[in-house]
């Protein structure tokens, strides 16, 4: 199964320097022939050769759960256009300036409204490429490709991908109870939808006919854009990406769980073909592989190559996959492949794919090996971090990691960042009825931001409520009354900062609890939390009266491994790693 490493570092950011490396060039001097000349004429990302074969139907599809029929989209507008981050593809960051306000809608959730921080979960190029579409927790947001300017919102529901094909005239997003709608550019009339196991990944084929997807509930879904027909395959393991076969409509590669790459007729109804056998014949000759999850796969219609890649920190090529399929060395990347966009380049010789590994770092790499250019990492570490790539006309990429949104000139190593995606960190983050309060940290500073829940609106912003005055934040405590108390340090000392609803940040109070690392949190009641330290004194923290008092301590022996309240005895329940369960008082 997939390799599931310090998620908690995808809240992290590292300012870690790579080398840029470079191929050989291709024309005009260009890195690996990525020339904006060139991109200009070249096939869309995964595009073929214009079609002059039989339709494209596809046999033996049932007929697909019909979605809610919808009118045209309705645009919505945002906020005043908000400059990007200029930046070097060498370091980029995760985090924006504590100090500018989110961005977000207003969004109704079971009977109440919340604040949703705008995230980026995938991008697609629409029309002629000056324009893309960004899926998110706050719905499809239509951009300017050149400022990354938000132009309007066309869906207004979550969505968790997009994609579109190479002529940009419809796209295609996914929701998060299954349903797949197509809808033409710029119209926005709906053209297809089906409601089908909630896909992981959505793709178009090249010629916008079909679309296709992967589940973990082990299955692949191609659907007739033109028909609404669905038809499935089931894989027995969880798919993580699918690919649309350009040259046999009823055809979709996958990458999934059970340690390959393959393709399945799903007209026929079977596998035609496994990765599996290929790897095992190369692998044979070496003592220390073993083939892991593949988590990405793309084909390349130009050089006829199959590329797949997964937690094995590898990219595999297969040639000649019409004829004696035959796998290439691998190349070796020093991370798990997590996505591939392929691909740029006009000749064989220049086709180049953009490849993303798990430490959030994006490589451009020729089909034939060769190594281009480098945006990122993003993070100092490997980890369960989801990243998105999509090929602009111009030879741009759009990059969407962790919720972010980048535009990256591999040419000239210029990056953008959009000041409109913050995703800021859950933990940093409290949510009741009124409103939501975060605390962003930067550099040292934490900015403390509220948005107050109105009415439904696509795009709002937080308001600034100050400096929070101590050295980061532990937590943020929630009572009943509104009031939350602020967790800081101050000279490794707990500082508490109370925000009243409506109210202002207030003066800090100092306490005498150990502001160690191995402190617990707990909330007894809607009055009153619990805090102890590595050394397992307990402290109550309350709104009223303001303060932390020590109500006793915790003995025995061991590190501190629990923290509740346990209702039967009324008394704070302490895990000690030497001495079970001791009580306080």
């Amino acid at each position: 199964m997939r390799l599931q490493a310090l998620t908690l570092l995808a809240r992290v950011t590292a300012g870690i320097l790579f080398p840029l490396v470079l191929g050989a060039s291709g024309c005009c001097g260009c890195p690996m022939g990525l020339c904006s000349s060139l991109m200009k004429s070249l096939p869309g990302p995964g595009s073929s050769p214009p079609s002059t074969g039989p339709s494209l139907g596809v046999g033996g599809g049932g007929e697909a759960e019909e979605a809610e029929p919808t009118a045209p989209l309705a645009p919505e507008t945002g906020q005043a256009e908000r400059a990007p981050v200029h930046g070097d593809a060498k370091r980029p960051s995760l985090q924006l300036d504590a100090r500018v306000p989110i961005r977000g809608a207003i969004q109704a959730q079971a009977g109440k409204t919340v604040f949703v921080p705008h995230t980026a979960e995938a991008a697609a190029p629409v029309g002629d490429g000056s324009s893309f579409v960004v899926a998110g927790a706050t719905g499809i947001w239509l951009h300017d490709t050149k400022t990354l300017a938000k132009r309007s919102r066309l869906v207004s529901t979550r969505a968790i991908d997009v994609t579109a094909p190479p002529d940009g005239t419809r796209f295609a997003y996914s929701s998060p109870d299954g349903t797949v709608r197509v809808v033409a550019y710029p119209s926005l009339k709906q053209l297809a939808a089906a409601t089908i196991d909630v896909p992981v990944r959505i793709r178009f084929s090249a010629d916008g006919q079909r679309v296709v997807s992967g589940s973990e509930s082990d299955d692949v879904t191609l659907l007739d854009v033109a028909t609404g027909k669905t038809t499935e395959f089931d894989t027995d393991d969880d798919v993580n990406d699918v690919f649309p076969m350009p040259d046999r409509p009823s055809e979709i590669a996958y990458a999934g769980d059970d340690d390959e790459f393959a393709i399945a007729d799903v007209s026929k109804g079977r596998k035609v073909f496994s990765s599996e056998p290929l790897v095992e014949g190369w692998r044979s000759s070496r003592s220390f592989f073993t083939m892991r999850d593949q988590q990405a796969v793309a084909f390349d219609p130009v050089t006829k190559v199959l590329l797949g890649g997964g937690d094995d920190n590898m990219l595999w090529r297969v040639d000649d996959l019409r004829g004696s399929p035959s796998i290439r060395a691998p190349i070796e990347l020093g991370g798990n492949v997590v996505e591939i966009a392929c691909c740029a380049g006009q000749t064989a010789a220049e086709r180049t794919a953009y490849v993303a590994v798990d430490d959030l770092q994006v490589r451009a790499v020729a089909l034939d090996g060769r190594a281009g250019p480098q945006f990122g990492p993003l993070v100092g570490s490997v980890g369960s971090f989801k990243i998105r790539i999509a090929l602009l006309p111009s030879g741009d990429v759009i990059i969407a990691p962790q919720r972010a949104l980048f535009r990256w000139d591999p040419r000239s190593g210029e990056s953008l960042r959009s000041a409109d995606y913050a995703a800021p960190s859950t933990l940093g983050a409290s949510v009741l009825d009124a409103d939501t309060v975060y605390v962003l940290c930067d550099g040292g500073t934490c900015m403390v931001h509220r948005a107050t829940h109105g009415a439904p609106a696509p795009d709002v912003e937080t308001k600034i409520l100050g400096e929070l005055p101590g050295g980061g934040t532990r937590s943020i405590l929630p009572f009943d009354d509104g009031t939350r108390a602020l967790v800081t340090t101050k000279e490794d000392k707990i500082r508490l900062v109370y925000l009243a609803p409506g109210g202002g940040l207030e003066a800090p109070i100092d306490t005498p609890a150990e502001a160690s690392l191995g402190g617990h949190y707990a909330k007894r009641d809607g009055k009153t939390h619990g805090y102890v330290d590595a050394a397992g004194e307990v402290y109550e923290i309350t709104a009223s009266p303001r303060g932390a008092r020590k109500v006793g301590t915790a003995g025995g022996s061991g590190p501190v491994t629990s923290f509740d309240w346990d209702a039967a005895t009324r008394r704070w329940r302490v895990g000690r790693g030497g001495s079970g369960f001791v009580y306080v008082p």
